[in-house]
């Protein structure tokens, strides 16, 4: 049987809900800020893209390359 909140004493607000609110917030406020489009040339394409897309795909890109680098060097020692 599950605890009521309200008997442990617990709230039912935690805080890493109130951080995850918080940063979906910054995030949409990103989004909105930076919806101006742009265009991007690398290599021979040109991409029109929103700021917040390109910057998106740039972290996800970064992150992936990181964890790529980082899992061959553990695999040498």
């Amino acid at each position: 049987m599950a605890k009521d909140a309200s008997k442990a004493g617990k709230s039912p607000i935690s805080p890493a809900l109130i951080i995850g609110i918080v940063i979906g917030l910054a995030a949409l406020d990103f989004i909105v800020q930076n919806s101006d489009k742009v265009t991007i040339h690398f290599l021979f394409f040109s991409f029109h893209w929103r700021i917040w897309v390109a910057l998106a795909i740039t972290g996800v890109a970064s992150i992936v390359a990181a964890e790529l680098v980082g899992r061959h060097l553990r695999r040498r020692d």
